[in-house]
């Protein structure tokens, strides 16, 4: 049985990721093993995300990128300016074509199609089952774990989205601004929204997003949709050329990030999730080359998350508290932010980049009351 310096449990976003980072650092001449079920030779996702500049290590392969984004919810409907933050878009197959491309050069990393079954820390080092034979590696970095989730002590809510690719004969979209929020449509009960991202005057992706406890019958999904096309955007001729569906958790659930000596979880896996938003890509780069940095310079990948900074996790917990417990309208309170807010500061607030006082700031534009609320369920559930 042949031993790895590292083995990358899944082929996806976390796992190439990683990989890439790894083979653009010191630490290149490491021997890689990447273990996936699947050849990623399909666009099975698109991941968005807002970020401060253009300095993206994978910049050169965003399908888009915007400087303004639109914002429809109770009391506001409005083109909300970035202030310096891009809203970007980049589709799955050209972040796979990109990333193998990469690792392809480098004979030391080799690629296997196979399912990770089990993943165990042992004395020797990470020890990895899959369905054609077993590896060992020096470490093990795990994105195929799923997430535990405790429903009693914890809040578990279900990011669940459909969306189409739509082509159409005529120019119907306005491709500089894309529809962030659409808060405009029946919310169910919960927190419902669309968002519209355009490729040119004639394509866009058109996504239908819920924020609740259970998972809706396809054709639910695609009922609402048609609804959107006929009634908010009154767009009849179009053409479906793709369809992406998937569901994010959205968990204060604690993770066990670094199991044993040998065992990292990385991506979903590792929580790296924004438990309030289901944002996970930028949170997983941030993550990923703070794990390589360390590793080539202290040979440990481990991260610490310094105490002050846990805070975050209190307020993603007290928002989940708010609308699982329908405590306040999902698109009343981001609408609130949203008016009474800069943009850019919101976003600086959801990187998790403010401070204390600016946090203040953001939160007395809230409904106080319907948070202190929460915030007292939160802390009385965990206690």
């Amino acid at each position: 049985m042949k031993k790895y310096d590292f083995i990358i449990a899944g082929g996806g976003m976390a796992g190439l990721s990683l990989a890439y980072y790894l083979n653009n650092s010191p630490l290149r001449d490491k021997s890689i093993l990447i273990l996936d079920r699947e050849i990623k030779n399909q666009n099975d996702r698109t991941w968005c995300f807002w970020e401060r500049g253009r300095s993206n290590p994978f910049e050169q392969i965003m399908c888009r990128c915007w400087e303004t984004v639109a914002f429809n919810g109770p009391g506001l409907s409005k083109n909300l300016d970035m202030g310096g933050y891009y809203y970007k878009m980049m589709r799955g197959l050209d972040f796979y074509d990109f990333v193998r491309s990469n690792l392809q050069q480098n004979p030391n990393i080799t690629f296997k199609q196979a399912t990770v079954e089990r993943i165990k820390d042992t004395p020797e080092g990470g020890f990895v089952i899959t369905s054609d034979e077993p590896y060992l590696g020096n470490y093990v970095f795990d994105s195929t774990t799923a997430l535990k989730l405790n429903l009693a002590q914890n809040h578990n809510l279900l990011q669940h989205f459909k969306g189409w690719v739509v082509e159409t004969p005529q120019a119907r979209f306005d491709p500089d601004v894309p529809m962030m929020m659409d808060f405009g449509i029946d919310q169910g009960g919960d927190c419902r929204f669309m968002y519209v991202l355009p490729f040119n005057s004639k394509k866009a992706l058109v996504e239908y997003t819920l924020f609740n406890e259970a998972l809706l019958e396809q054709g639910v999904y695609d009922a609402a949709l048609k609804k959107y096309f006929e009634n908010d955007l009154k767009i009849i001729d179009y053409q479906v050329s793709e369809t992406e569906y998937g569901v994010i958790p959205m968990s204060d659930e604690a993770v066990e990030r670094f199991v044993g000596k040998h065992v990292v979880k990385i991506g979903m896996s590792g929580g790296a999730t924004k438990a309030s938003t289901g944002y996970t890509f930028l949170r997983s780069q941030r993550d990923l080359q703070t794990m390589v940095k360390n590793l080539a310079e202290k040979g440990s990948p481990v991260v610490e998350t310094p105490w002050l900074a846990r805070r975050f996790k209190l307020y993603d917990s007290i928002l989940l508290n708010v609308l699982e417990n329908k405590r306040f309208p999902a698109a009343g309170v981001f609408a609130q932010l949203y008016k009474h807010n800069p943009p850019a500061q919101v976003f600086k607030f959801l990187d998790e980049d403010t401070t204390i006082a600016e946090e203040i700031r953001i939160f007395l534009t809230l409904p106080i009351g319907v948070f202190l609320k929460a915030a007292f369920a939160v802390l009385w559930r965990k206690l």
